[in-house]
């Protein structure tokens, strides 16, 4: 190899080693993120709203002499609703999920080029 080629080589290889060391931080910073949002999801688990305006529903509903009963199939309807929501809400990690897993990917592609060179 002429000195001209293992000097490419080198400037080459330090260039991959900068761009690692950005992924890995880009990765870092994703992973991070990733956690926040999870922690963010996780509030709806305690959203009571729902269940609190069904109690105060059939509090007026006995005040007034209408059967629990007949207030049923909506209060059903709305602990349906809510899981929905709360599905909805959970499925939005994903976009951090893939972010991270792409990162990730990149990184581990790039150190086995740095690693393994003879293989490119």
């Amino acid at each position: 190899m002429k000195f001209l080629e293992i000097k490419e080589s080198q400037e080459s290889l330090e260039a991959k080693k900068a761009q690692l060391e950005k992924l890995e931080q880009s990765a870092d910073k994703m992973e991070s993120a990733l956690g926040n949002a999870r922690a963010a999801t996780k509030d709806i688990k305690y959203l009571n709203l729902p269940s609190e305006i069904t109690i105060k529903l059939s509090n007026i509903a006995e005040e007034v002499g209408i059967d629990e009963k007949e207030l049923d199939y909506y209060a059903d309807k709305v602990r349906e609703a809510q899981r929905r929501l709360e599905s909805a809400v959970y499925e939005m990690e994903e976009v951090f999920e893939d972010r991270v897993r792409d990162l990730n990917n990149a990184v581990d592609d790039l150190q086995y080029e740095i690693d393994y060179p003879e293989d490119y």
